[in-house]
């Protein structure tokens, strides 16, 4: 009897352990996230029902960068396995962020016993998606906000530019009837009167359109929706965009200081880093409630602090009150009228800069004023972005310049810009001018717009780089900032010249002259 008993113990054995590894199965499949189990190989020994659905996707076709490690070509399978074999070779827990066919996952290895790891992942599309519309709504508050001082800022340049161009009208029309007269050497000297007035009013009106040039970019970017987490951002052009927008506000409000001396480059999105210090300067202006613009400062610093690039806005108000200052950072609390705040600018703030690997922190002193320090890491072994120029025009030589462009104006505007200075030809759109190179590629300089409705700069790029390699290398893409995604990425490779509408003269000559110097 004690025989069999023991002869029967294997197969008991046997079945107790598949019914737990069927229990563990079926526990292993409740969950929605997709769970995988990989040896120290990384070959995957037991899936989950939704990670098979993952392992079943088609992979995104070659080039479509679909993947968050530039590999479009990988399976989900091999993805997996990178994950893992960072997490054994470190002996922790590894967290990455994947993009495969259009869905936002989340991947985590972590190391489990006999040298296997377990393998998380989750889609967080929908939470991410759900996070952009939150910061969206929030944007879109503070420029709300803001309208009334931005239209105020571009109204005034507008007004003054509408009225030279109809000042201007009445000089030429006068200029026009004395070179119509038979006695034009008698009038000469009110001619020259006459032109010198004109040539007056043109640069004043350009300095104007600079202005409003300079808002409508600060305005677009601040707006911009983007999830670009890994781009590089230099802080102190994204506090300068946030001053730019509330310049109405604070000349009534206060004296700015500013000393931006940061030189080392941040990767965070440039708009969120825009809408954080946009936040942080409004929380300060309005805290200075009195109009006393010489006595109200706000104090505006960056600086580099070994690995780190720290920003800090300063103000001399009223300060916190310590009752209030362990909530300032919880959504929806506010001390403000409802006009003035949602209570969502602070914690949002807190949020974009942690999600950037820094911290925001806050400090006062009642009746002291109260300073918001950012603190970010700098991006290393990149060094910062410098705009390329060329420090004299007057060696510049004569080229010959393609102007590609779908808006038939601006093409007849690049001409009356450059002729002087260069040989220009143009052709309206990307199609019109692939054909044009079958016939003549002899141009020193490609000016192409970016985004065309017929064939996008981008195509017609690929295209000519694919059939005349030398040509492509001649290319300097224009922009009006209002780019894809995927025109952002195509920009972001470091041979790629563009230049933003709208440009100066002496912007567009430098940027030729440089190119062609290359």
């Amino acid at each position: 009897m004690a025989r069999t008993a023991r002869t029967g113990e294997p197969a008991v054995l046997a079945d107790e352990l598949c019914t737990e590894r069927d229990a563990f199965r079926e526990t292993f499949n409740v969950f929605q996230d997709g769970l995988f189990l990989l040896d120290g190989n990384g070959a995957i020994l037991i899936e989950n029902t939704a990670g098979q659905q993952w392992l079943t996707e088609t992979p995104p076709p070659s080039g479509a960068g679909d993947t968050a490690d530039s590999s479009p070509r990988k399976s989900f399978a091999e993805a997996l396995a990178e994950v893992a074999g960072e997490a054994l070779r470190h002996s922790r827990t590894t967290s990455t962020s994947v993009t495969w066919v259009g869905r936002q996952l989340e991947v985590r290895a972590n190391p489990a016993a006999g040298g296997r790891v377990l393998v998380c992942v989750r889609d967080v599309t929908e939470e991410r998606d759900r996070e952009l519309r939150r910061l969206q709504s929030e944007k879109l508050a503070s420029i709300g906000l803001l309208a009334a001082g931005i239209a105020h800022e571009i109204n005034n340049p507008a007004s003054f530019v509408l009225a030279n161009v109809d000042a201007l009208a009445g000089m030429l029309r006068k200029v026009d009837e004395s070179l119509r007269t038979k006695n034009v050497y008698a009038d000469q000297a009110d001619l020259a009167d006459q032109l010198f007035d004109a040539m007056t009013v043109v640069q004043e009106s350009k300095e104007g359109m600079a202005r409003i040039h300079r808002i409508a970019r600060d305005l677009q970017s601040f707006s911009r929706v983007d999830d670009d987490a890994n781009a590089l951002s230099d802080v102190n052009v994204a506090v300068d965009s946030a001053l730019t927008m509330l310049r109405s506000e604070l000349r009534y409000r206060a004296t700015v200081e500013r000393s931006l001396r940061a030189s080392q480059l941040v990767r965070a999105s440039a708009a969120r880093l825009g809408q954080v210090f946009l936040n942080l300067i409004v929380n300060a202006v309005h805290a200075l409630a009195d109009l006393h613009p010489r006595r109200n400062r706000l104090y505006v610093r960056s600086r580099d602090e070994g690995g780190q690039v720290v920003v800090e806005i300063e103000d001399n108000g009223p300060g916190i009150s310590p009752a209030i200052m362990p909530r300032i950072f919880e959504s929806f609390f506010t001390t403000k009228p409802p006009e003035l705040g949602t209570g969502l600018g602070l914690p949002i703030s807190l949020d974009i800069v942690r999600r950037a690997g820094g911290d925001l922190t806050a400090e006062s002193e009642p009746g002291r004023g109260a300073l918001f320090r950012v603190r970010l890491p700098a991006a290393q072994g990149v060094p910062s972005l410098r705009t390329r120029s060329v420090s004299s025009l007057k060696a510049i030589r004569r080229r010959r310049v393609l102007a590609i462009d779908d808006e038939a104006l601006l093409l007849k505007a690049f001409q009356r810009m450059l002729v002087a200075h260069h040989d220009i030809e143009t052709k309206l759109g990307g199609r019109e001018a692939l054909r044009f190179f079958g016939q003549d590629r002899q141009f020193d300089v490609i000016l192409c717009d970016l985004q065309m409705p017929d064939m996008s700069g981008v195509e017609l790029y690929q295209a000519v780089k694919q059939q005349w390699p030398g040509l492509a290398e001649r290319f300097i893409f224009i922009t009006g900032g209002a780019f894809s995604a995927e025109a952002r990425r195509f920009l972001e490779d470091g041979e790629i010249a563009c230049i933003n509408k709208p440009f100066q003269l002496r912007e567009l000559l430098e940027l030729i002259e440089a190119r062609v110097g290359d």
